[in-house]
């Protein structure tokens, strides 16, 4: 079973190509990572953070969705599978990396409660213990 579940915030801008795909068909891809915190306390009773940069593509229809919808320091629930792109530099060297391929997602903010909030804002996390 290949199920990746995340919840982090977009490092930068998504950005979206067009790629060709065979037999004359084009299908549209974006690129994005997404910064994911680790919160625990560490043995001496300090609180800490951790975060992992983890790099994710979208395809088709939710690329599309994603680039025109999602920008940096947006929060994003992001489900899909671990997939592994290799290849083999000019030099013959053979390289790998993973990253999320995005089945589904959702965009998380918060409903606009008052004039002193952007509706555009990331929403905080009330697990957050920071």
């Amino acid at each position: 079973m290949n199920i990746v579940v995340l919840k982090g915030n977009l490092t930068r801008d998504p950005e979206i190509k067009v790629v060709n795909t065979g037999n004359g068909k084009q299908s549209s891809v974006v690129s994005l990572t997404i910064a994911v915190n680790r919160f625990f306390t560490k043995a001496n009773g300090e609180k800490a953070k951790e975060s992992t940069f983890i790099p994710c593509e979208a395809w088709d229809t939710g690329a599309e969705t994603i680039a025109k919808y999602c920008s940096k320091g947006d929060e994003l629930l992001i489900e899909g599978c671990i997939k592994e792109d290799r290849w083999e530099t000019p030099e013959g060297e053979k390289r790998s990396r993973l990253k999320i391929r995005i089945n589904n997602f959702e965009l998380q903010r918060k409903l606009k409660s008052d004039n002193n909030h952007d509706e555009n804002k990331p929403a905080e996390s009330e697990n957050n213990p920071f």
